[in-house]
């Protein structure tokens, strides 16, 4: 019982530190946003929603009510968003039309899945599977494309470069995360902490690429 208690302090904490140090990325995007180039005011729009979703998620949580469909509605806006900012990355890659149809039947699969398969008071793991599926195949694609590059480009300094290294090392960790069936870590269990926890701590990952992401000035072409 002990290891247990234990088990969901240190998840809380965890969650806690990740929460926080959302607001991290939001402050440099508001002091630095006339500053901030078009990838990185698409990514403030996206950390944006992803503050006002975790604020939402978190009271839901603390007066004991069901937060899960609130990601079921989020997980389309944040395919979009995530969509939006690869779109002109990869146009000489792939059309606009492409991207437009991957919003779109992203969006069917997503609502079809809440209404048919997973209801909107579980976790939308089939919805979720899928975006980590097509935004790692983005990524991988951002990374060929950049080796097609013929000039050479300090990728420090390149806010898509930290954009898209943190969407590949968050959706592929949790890429078996986001498969895995409700009733597998169904409660407060040991594992459910564990795995969340986990899940926290790319969280916090992702939120520092974000950051240096929006804090680094790319040199103007």
């Amino acid at each position: 019982m002990q290891e247990t208690l234990m088990t969901k302090e240190v998840f809380e904490n965890i969650t806690l530190v990740a929460f926080i140090l959302l607001f991290l990325p939001l402050v440099v995007a508001i002091v630095r946003y006339k500053f901030l180039n078009s990838s990185q005011r698409k990514l403030s729009i996206l950390v944006l929603c992803i503050v006002i979703v975790e604020i939402t998620s978190r009271l839901l949580w603390y007066k004991k009510i069901n937060n899960l469909p609130v990601y079921h509605f989020y997980i389309i806006i944040e395919f979009i968003l995530i969509i939006y900012i690869y779109r002109d990355e990869l146009s000489r890659l792939f059309p606009k039309l492409f991207f437009t149809i991957l919003s779109i039947g992203f969006t069917i699969f997503s609502i079809g899945n809440t209404l048919f398969l997973q209801d909107i008071n579980t976790f939308n793991s089939n919805a979720t599977t899928l975006l980590g599926i097509i935004v790692i195949f983005l990524s991988l694609s951002y990374f060929y494309a950049l080796l097609k590059e013929v000039k050479y480009s300090a990728l420090e300094i390149n806010p898509m470069f930290w954009i898209n290294a943190g969407f590949l090392i968050y959706f592929s960790s949790n890429l078996i995360l986001f498969f895995i069936n409700n009733n597998m870590f169904q409660g407060s269990t040991e594992a459910s902490y564990l795995v969340w926890g986990l899940h926290a701590i790319v969280n916090i990952v992702l939120t520092i690429f974000y950051t240096i992401a929006l804090w680094v000035s790319p040199k103007k072409p």
